[in-house]
């Protein structure tokens, strides 16, 4: 027989009253009714009291948004649910009278020109390969929202200590007290519960982090490739949240097939289909560290509400823009701390280039030098004459070039026939 032991027991109470679950009257266990997963194990007591009231009575949804049954002012509790009926027709009204609006992104650090890439009561990831800065970037929008007087919690699902994370926060100086007082780690080794994540939600916070989405399905037995498991993490972690109104930020890895991973992170595309706000990507130029200056250009590749794109500079990849470049020195040459910036495409932040070296150095150096070649033999140095000249494919050759105008090393122009220039900047 299989093994429930590491379902969490949960009583009748806590699993509420829809029937988006059913019991098993031999084992106790309750199942997500569309897929059938294992979620919980019914207590014994709740369960033998199932068992004799048989298969049609179905305990509720164990979704941990669900609330406490309502109680009614002799303390009875109420058999009417208390959320509403998520099949009963939305009134348009106040949206067609213009009361409720599409959200502006207005949560986590601020670009530059102080545009800010998050939206508060919407699902957002940021993904990119190991030691891209996607914690510095989550850590940023952390800090930012501390400052600004509001609570964050922080569930880290690779890290069960909170040192580094707190480490990190001083240096981009929140004051120990506020950190204290407002900012909330959680490093879990067994699953979420309903009585749980109604204290987080009480603590109201405008943003939520969930760093490790791979190490947060494992923990829950969610099938990572699969079809349901995206739509379980959804469900029953972000959710909850974002119906509050916070913006939920969580962190997830690419795979390490750069030509075939595409904009998507590890396991199930849906993991982006069902966004609600913008995906991210992080993609390192200068590695990070402590005294070092490390850089990740980035990306948005998916933006629900629109906000977000005409800040950016689109590249040859459809759906992908480019927002700008996070850095985060530790030098301490310009100034006497750790500084944290995401500049915005305008902002030449590359001119001094960490002298660190990313893999993509040679065919970066390389169709620099075909370039270089060109003009010096009298040629133009249009995309097609680089490629034909260049050891590499196409592909190759082309992001090659899209790096070199990013770094500002080159520039793109227009000529005739459509055809784009690429000259030394």
């Amino acid at each position: 027989m299989t093994d429930y032991d590491h379902l969490h027991i949960v009583s009748r109470r806590e699993l509420g009253r829809d029937a988006g679950y059913r019991v098993d009257e031999n084992t106790g266990v309750v199942h997500d009714l569309g897929s059938g997963t294992p979620m919980y194990r019914l207590r014994d007591e709740d369960r033998q009291a199932q068992a004799r009231r048989g298969p049609d009575a179905v305990p509720a949804d164990a979704s941990p948004n669900r609330q406490r049954p309502a109680t009614s002012s002799n303390g009875q509790t109420s058999d009417e649910p208390d959320e509403p009926d998520s099949w009963a027709p939305i009134d348009l009204g106040p949206y067609l009278r213009g009361e409720i609006t599409s959200p502006e992104p207005t949560t986590g650090m601020a670009r530059s020109d102080r545009l800010k890439l998050l939206y508060p009561g919407r699902e957002h990831v940021v993904i990119g390969e190991m030691e891209s800065g996607k914690s510095w970037y989550a850590l940023g929008c952390a800090a930012a929202e501390l400052v600004n007087g509001n609570h964050v919690i922080y569930v880290h699902f690779e890290e069960a200590e909170p040192a580094d994370s707190v480490e990190r926060l001083q240096a981009l100086g929140v004051a120990d007290d506020v950190i204290l007082a407002r900012f909330h780690f959680i490093g879990p080794n067994s699953q979420i519960t309903a009585p749980r994540m109604r204290q987080l939600r009480a603590l109201a916070p405008s943003l939520v982090i969930l760093d490790g989405v791979n190490e947060a399905m494992s923990l829950h037995r969610w099938e990572i490739n699969g079809t349901d498991a995206a739509a379980l993490f959804r469900r029953y972690l972000v959710k909850p949240f974002t119906a509050d109104g916070a913006a939920v930020l969580a962190a997830d890895h690419v795979g390490k097939d750069v030509d075939r991973r595409g904009r998507y992170a590890i396991g199930s595309v849906h993991k982006g289909n069902g966004l609600t706000g913008a995906q991210l990507i992080l993609e390192n130029a200068a590695p990070f560290g402590r005294g070092r200056r490390g850089r990740s250009h980035v990306f948005v590749a998916k933006d629900r509400p629109g906000h977000l794109r005409r800040h950016g500079t689109p590249t040859r990849t459809p759906g992908k823009s480019y927002m700008g470049e996070l850095v985060v020195d530790d030098t301490r040459t310009a100034v006497s701390y750790l500084d944290l910036q995401l500049w915005a495409p305008t902002v030449d932040a590359a001119e001094t280039d960490s002298p660190e070296h990313d893999r993509h150095t040679a065919t970066d150096a390389h169709v620099l030098n075909v370039v270089g070649e060109l003009i010096a033999a009298g040629h133009s140095p249009t995309g097609r004459k680089i490629r034909a000249k260049s050891k590499y494919g196409t592909d190759t050759t082309l992001d090659a070039l899209e790096r070199l105008v990013l770094d500002r090393k080159l520039t793109k122009s227009d000529g005739p026939g459509k055809a784009h220039h690429y000259d030394p900047a």
